[in-house]
């Protein structure tokens, strides 16, 4: 109980004690882990509302120039992650991903593909812009107009990877028949670097007609770092 008197009346106090989540954030960091990131982000919240109260008890007991440098620097802190937490999380999905041994995986091209590259029915991917960016390639041809997209899972835990931005981003409309079609979808679960072994579906949407599963192949694929 006297150590939180003392929190919450010596101004200098809250403002060291960023340290700690600071400290456990680093952690999280070397380890890779995102409960430990997680961890650290609610003691600096929880940091935080400790300011705002302190900064209260300092006005009330008549010292409320102290509340100014909590203020400024909290205010400071908050912003300064909000803004990095948005532009930069750190997201560690695929650290601890173990990529099976006994499943047969292809290999990303890395270039593009031309229809001279796929066999009949076939779809290949490539990595050709930035890692966890992927290029793909369809010689299928539907005998209906509609469009292809692709699904794609972790291949140990069947997590569904990047549902609704995939969706959308690989959609590939099939209007007049073509050699080839090609589209490009990104993995946003991951780091650079953290790859894990994923199945890659494509599927085949027809205009008036229930969609079907044309092919699929596993890949090695890592995420995409904003």
């Amino acid at each position: 109980m006297k150590h939180i008197k003392k929190y919450f009346l010596v101004w200098w106090i809250p403002m060291i004690t960023y340290l700690i989540p600071y400290a456990i954030f680093q952690l999280g960091i070397i380890l890779k882990k995102d409960d430990v990131v997680d961890i650290s982000l609610v003691l600096f919240y929880l940091n935080i509302l400790g300011n705002i109260i302190s900064s209260i008890v300092h006005v009330v007991i008549k010292k409320w120039y102290l509340l100014f440098p909590q203020i400024l620097i909290t205010a400071f802190l908050f912003f300064s992650v909000s803004i990095y937490l948005s532009l930069s999380p750190p997201d560690f999905y695929g650290a601890d991903k173990t990529i099976p041994k006994n499943i047969k995986f292809e290999t990303l091209a890395e270039r593009e593909l031309t229809s001279n590259d796929l066999s009949q029915n076939d779809f290949k991917l490539a990595g050709i812009s930035q890692p966890g960016i992927y290029n793909f390639y369809i010689s299928h041809q539907p005998k209906e107009k509609g469009y292809f997209y692709i699904k794609a899972f972790e291949i140990t835990s069947n997590d569904r990877l990047s549902e609704q931005r995939m969706n959308e981003r690989s959609k590939v409309i099939v209007e007049n028949p073509a050699k080839i079609y090609s589209g490009e979808f990104t993995i946003y679960e991951g780091s650079w670097g953290d790859k894990y072994g994923s199945r890659i579906e494509l599927w085949y949407k027809p205009n008036n007609d229930n969609e079907y599963k044309v092919n699929q192949k596993n890949y090695i694929v890592e995420g995409w770092m904003r």
